[in-house]
């Protein structure tokens, strides 16, 4: 497969009810720029006789970075556990206005969510989608990178990075994917592992 293009970055909140896993406040994270994956192993080696006799490796989770144009003020609600604050605000020689902020504090802890996107792609010529879900993430919020603009514009985007890990159910499920013939069903296949069963 050659995977060209990405869209429909969305985020739930992970809800586990005695090993039963459902997602509530689904999200939009923001206009999908760039999603990575990076799995993470334990691995175990066994030497009999000065040889390499057994070898294991058995995934633990790993890490997910998504870049968006933005994002989202509820997402960042969600995934951040950012607060809002509100400010009484008058400009020189204007009437006062309450300006809406959001506020990171000691104690902000963001909440454990599940994320879903698509990726078009080409499978011997014919156009598919491959569908990505992680189930339980945890990410920080992005770095803050400003400067100011010179002959050459250069915009700056954030990218918020995370860990992902086994679910809580029996099975214990780290990562899903799908290929889907359409963009409906590939939207539709990303609604769905968001769902509240």
């Amino acid at each position: 497969m050659a995977k060209y293009d990405l869209r429909y970055i969305q985020c739930a909140r992970y809800v586990n009810t005695d090993g039963v896993i459902s997602f509530t406040d689904k999200q939009k994270v923001g206009d999908a720029m760039t999603a990575n994956i990076e799995l993470r192993f334990a691995e175990g080696r066994l030497y009999a006789e000065s040889t390499l006799a057994e070898y294991i490796r058995k995934c633990t989770g790993g890490t997910i970075s998504l870049g968006v144009k933005y994002i989202k003020e509820a997402a960042q609600k969600l995934m951040f556990g950012l607060t809002e604050k509100t400010r009484s605000i008058t400009p020189q020689g204007g009437t006062a206005t309450s300006v809406k902020s959001l506020v990171t504090k000691r104690s902000t802890v963001g909440a454990y969510v599940g994320v879903s996107f698509y990726t078009p792609a080409l499978y011997e010529g014919v156009e598919k989608y491959d569908c990505i879900f992680v189930g339980k993430c945890m990410f920080g919020e992005p770095s803050e990178t400003n400067q100011t603009a010179g002959e050459n514009i250069q915009f700056q985007t954030p990218v918020t990075n995370g860990e992902f890990l086994a679910d809580d159910s029996e099975d214990g499920q780290i990562k899903e994917v799908c290929t889907v013939d359409s963009e409906a069903l590939a939207r539709a296949w990303c609604d769905a592992v968001l769902s509240a069963t």
